[in-house]
């Protein structure tokens, strides 16, 4: 076994343990009032006002192509996250603990009692989640001929406004 050790929070989800790294989490929060997105995928559950920044609430089952988890609501527990400047919430059922765990491998540390803890990778988990919005709205980030500005917290590409000149001179 390695001597390898992980700071991580541990939490439930759908009633299994799972942890993540504390690199990516910025805090726990409660979600507010948590609005569905219609065209969205299934990965991203829904949003939620978040000291006046519109955050993507995602599902972390739908992600790792494991099932759907349960439908958020207003007062339950997330994780905040950030990952390469956008920010999501992971909705959990609850926190455990934060420690400093001993690793197994790179999937798995043990919890005090000696039970294996799968590891989530949040990072992974937003970088899908934005790779699966791209493809809903038909984007193909390997064709643009000059970088399109993306919004930091949303990741969505940023549309040139109309200054609403229609003169050609």
């Amino acid at each position: 076994m390695p001597d390898d050790l992980k700071n991580v929070i541990v939490f439930t989800l759908a009633g299994a343990r799972a942890a993540a790294e504390l690199r990516w989490v910025r805090e726990v929060i409660s979600l507010g009032f948590v609005t569905s997105v219609p065209t969205a995928p299934p990965g991203i559950v829904g949003a939620f006002n978040l000291r006046g920044h519109l955050v993507p609430v995602l599902d972390v089952a739908a992600l790792a192509r494991t099932g759907h988890g349960a439908s958020p609501r207003q007062g339950d527990s997330a994780l905040l996250v950030e990952i390469d400047g956008v920010s999501a919430a992971l909705r959990v059922d609850k926190v455990e603990e934060v420690a400093t765990l001993p690793a197994v491998d790179a999937t798995t540390v043990l919890d005090g009692r000696g039970r294996a803890v799968p590891l989530i990778d949040p990072a992974a988990l937003v970088r899908q989640a934005i790779a699966d919005a791209n493809a809903v709205r038909g984007d193909d980030d390997d064709a643009p001929a000059q970088p399109t500005p993306r919004d930091p917290t949303t990741g969505a590409r940023v549309r040139l406004a109309f200054d609403g000149d229609t003169t050609l001179g």
